[in-house]
């Protein structure tokens, strides 16, 4: 027979061996979480501008002037060109600090998204909406 001393010292190693194997299970938990979230980040922002992102806006967004000025410096450098009342604008001010778009600061303008097959979007059209006095 085992003594008493012996049978505890078996449950502390039994203890410590299932906290031991507990820590690593939840290191191994957070590691997994940290990557989905870091590739889920990933993948959220390779998306910006896809459908998931802009399709199921309710009610359509609208953008002041200033926005829409905003929205074509953004853009510039990038495969997404920018209309304003269907007119294509590119704002580089690293080439020509003069290039203005006459656009209405406080006016508001409404967006359309142009996409391909895949929900990228190719072009963003902003049109003037008529004011109301």
């Amino acid at each position: 027979m085992m003594s008493q001393n012996t049978q505890q010292f078996m449950l502390f190693c039994t203890a410590v061996v299932l906290f031991v194997t507990a820590c690593l299970y939840g290191q191994q938990n957070v590691k997994v979480l940290s990557e989905a979230l870091n590739h889920m980040m990933q993948t959220t922002a390779n998306m910006e501008g896809r459908l998931n992102t802009t399709l199921h806006i309710s009610q359509p967004e609208r953008y002041s002037g200033a926005e829409v000025i905003h929205t074509v410096r953004q853009m510039t450098g990038t495969t997404i060109s920018v209309e304003v009342d269907g007119k294509a604008y590119i704002i580089d001010p690293l080439l020509n600090r003069t290039v203005t778009i006459p656009v209405q600061l406080a006016a508001s303008y409404r967006p359309e998204f142009i996409r391909n097959e895949t929900g990228e979007v190719l072009k963003i059209a902003f049109w003037k909406e008529a004011s109301i006095p």
